[in-house]
């Protein structure tokens, strides 16, 4: 009876240690690429101009779509780039950003905290109907599995958009010339929401 015990404890112990071992491999090691699309929305915080008109009736929200691809260089960190179009209201503007980014996660389990940045430059392929700048963001949030490979994230940041080319107008005073035109600067300020989804290669 004695034998029998220990031969059956042996096997549990085995048991255990074995579906636990199944289980840590399937954790998340934050190692390999990682995928992500995301939406967001800004509600303008501020704005500010050289123009000569009254930016305060203007209103600096925005929204837009985000892809990227990302590389883990260690189980808190990763990098990559991202790509995607930024359409702001009031005063108009589109965009279309290219950045390089960064996050950093508190465990290197699959459901953590994570905190993030990401700098570029907002691209336009039309003078007449967008704009472009330097743009940057930080911010905090959560990454949370879905299943397998599949992860959603939220995010809530600060955003901001430098446009040394929002609008031309005649250059007044004494001076005043009808064919030299002049450039005003925008700078806009967002607090943003982001909701994404992940696609890892490795879980």
């Amino acid at each position: 009876m004695k034998t029998l015990l220990q031969t059956l404890t042996v096997i549990t112990l085995m048991a255990v240690s074995t579906t636990t071992a199944k289980a840590q491999s399937r954790l998340i090691r934050n190692q390999g690429f990682f995928y992500g699309v995301e939406g967001f929305y800004g509600h303008g915080t501020s704005l500010s101009s050289t123009h000569r008109y009254d930016v305060a009736n203007f209103s600096p929200s925005s929204y837009g779509l985000k892809v990227s691809a990302n590389w883990f260089s260690g189980f808190h960190f990763s990098s990559g780039l991202t790509a995607g179009v930024l359409n702001y209201e009031s005063p108009g503007m589109l965009t279309f950003p290219l950045l390089v980014n960064g996050q950093g996660y508190l465990s290197k389990g699959a459901n953590t905290p994570l905190v993030y940045a990401e700098v570029g430059y907002g691209l336009r392929f039309n003078h007449k109907s967008q704009d472009k700048g330097l743009l940057y963001e930080a911010g905090i949030g959560y990454r949370h599995r879905i299943q397998r490979n599949n992860f959603w994230v939220i995010k809530a940041g600060f955003h901001g958009f430098h446009n040394k080319q929002w609008l031309w107008d005649f250059e007044l005073g004494e001076n005043f010339d009808p064919n030299h035109y002049i450039w005003y600067d925008l700078k806009r300020q967002t607090l943003t929401i982001t909701l994404g989804f992940y696609y890892s290669t490795r879980y």
